[in-house]
């Protein structure tokens, strides 16, 4: 066994990268925006269609039974046909489980790949990611495609592809972590900024190409985004890896004794030692102590309060962040304004946010802030983002008239750059060898925000529509309330 360990780390030794010089940093972390930004164009693309797709297989079935008539002679049903209850009601059955379930396994696989991560390399756990998207797009498409041979609802099992690399959420880790590993204290911050303008830029075109191609067909916008996806993260293939080498290169005796307690903290030591079978049974006992703080060691910076206070604040965010997605559907309701209209003046947030980034934060970080350190600026700069959140959400609760709203929402998109400005405090809280593990927790806190805020904040929203008058905007006086926890949070950092 002991050999075993000992060439696993000599193949592990053997198999690192050079160190990376300056030119080398700015060429792969180029790569990595790119990636990253396939990822999120891809991941636009899919939903709409895919809506789209499932709500027209509901659709034809349900008129199947009900009244054929509904068909045309080119053996579909118009669109204006499956806005009944019945069919939407399945229709949100369908894809809300199924975002939910993959969530969940996503979720649920973000430690233990974080884990692998800084162990083996964060090229590793990217790699892996590759086949397990692959395998969901197969899945799903061949349901999807082969309608009348599988059930709808087997389209769930596609979440099941998520325990091969850990999906998005482990993705979105690797390539953030290793963002992070080819940036430095001064320069992640503009780095953090600049990937979420590109990030905004290209997600605002998605929409607009998809939207295009879904009137052609939904078919094509799919496959299209799923094409993407895959295709991006193939380049993962070539990149390097970003670990810090030095921590990773450790005598070979070292390795013999702590990589099996480091890799495989759950598994007996008795196949190591085998004389600790006839120690006594507290001897046993203190060994399965000693096993299970080295399943919990690796997160001990959860143990710091400072960080613990920034991933509350994190949390939260995302938590009351939850609303954004029924934004367009309020603002028709409220205002008595048609979806296209409400959609349009949601989207001029965008364009708010990509000059608060370009020009705005890295201002006021180098210009204004520049006496401080880069942890105080980055934490001075995401108390004001918080601020402009609690504005901008409780003004658009109480807004009856555009000349309230207008306002509210330009608050609220200045707001947009904090979860990059919180990511880089809790970045800086850590050292580079804890960062895919932070990255870990902090997808896994906000993935369990996001599923649970999507159930709270939509019945909220349900509720105040049936109350009517101001209250309609319920939703929104919670998150903005939450938003001002987050607030308080930040200030006793």
């Amino acid at each position: 066994m002991q050999s075993t360990i000992f060439w696993l780390s000599l193949l592990c030794i053997l198999s690192l990268d050079p160190p990376l010089d300056e030119n080398a940093r700015h060429h792969w972390l180029m790569i990595l925006v790119l990636i990253y930004l396939a990822f999120q164009i891809g991941g636009q693309m899919i939903p709409g269609p895919m809506v789209r797709i499932i709500e027209s297989i509901v659709c034809e079935s349900y008129w199947r039974l009900h009244d054929p008539n509904q068909f045309t002679t080119s053996g579909r049903v118009p669109e204006q046909f499956c806005k009944i209850s019945e069919i939407q009601m399945e229709v949100t059955t369908v894809k809300g489980y199924s975002d939910f379930l993959e969530g969940l396994l996503s979720a649920l696989c973000a430690i233990p790949y974080g884990m692998l991560a800084d162990r083996y390399g964060r090229r590793q756990a990217l790699r892996l990611t590759v086949p397990g998207f692959i395998l969901n797009a197969i899945i799903t498409n061949s349901v999807l495609w082969f309608s009348d041979l599988f059930p709808l609802r087997t389209i769930w099992l596609a979440a099941l592809s998520w325990a091969i690399g850990g999906g998005p959420t482990v993705a979105v880790v690797a390539i953030w972590t290793m963002i992070a590993d080819l940036t430095t204290g001064s320069t992640r911050t503009t780095v953090f900024f600049q990937v979420g303008v590109a990030s905004m830029t290209a997600e605002f075109i998605a929409r607009v190409i998809g939207s295009g191609l879904m009137t052609l067909n939904p078919w094509i916008s799919l496959m299209l985004g799923c094409g993407i996806v895959v295709i991006g993260l193939t380049f993962a293939l070539s990149l390097p890896e970003t670990m810090n080498n030095t921590r990773r290169i450790a005598p070979l005796r070292a390795a013999d004794t702590a990589a099996f307690d480091e890799l495989h903290p759950i598994l007996d030591r008795e196949s190591i030692d085998i004389s600790e079978r006839s120690q006594p049974k507290i001897s046993r006992h203190c060994s399965i102590a000693a096993k299970a703080r080295a399943i919990i060691s690796p997160y001990g910076f959860l143990s710091n309060h400072t960080i613990l206070m920034a991933l509350l604040a994190c949390t939260t965010y995302q938590f009351a962040n939850g609303s954004s997605w029924l934004l367009a559907q309020y603002i028709s309701s409220r205002l008595g304004w048609s979806l296209a209209g409400s959609n349009l003046l949601v989207s001029s947030q965008a364009a708010i946010s990509i000059v608060l980034f370009l020009f705005i934060l890295p201002c006021l970080s180098t210009k204004v802030l520049f006496v401080f350190s880069p942890l105080q600026k980055d934490l001075y700069l995401a108390q004001a983002s918080s601020a402009c959140l609690i504005v901008g959400t409780l003004g658009i609760s109480l807004s009856s008239h555009i000349s309230i709203l207008a306002p509210s929402l330009a608050f609220q998109a200045v707001g947009a750059g904090f979860p990059y400005l919180i990511k880089s405090v809790v970045t800086a809280l850590v050292k580079q060898e804890e960062t895919a593990r932070l990255y870990s927790v902090v997808e896994l806190l906000q993935s369990v925000a996001t599923m649970l805020s999507s159930l709270c904040l939509t019945s909220l929203f349900t509720a105040g529509l049936h109350l009517g008058g101001v209250w309609v905007g319920l939703a929104w006086l919670i998150s903005g309330s939450l938003f001002a926890i987050v607030e308080v949070v930040l200030w006793m950092l």
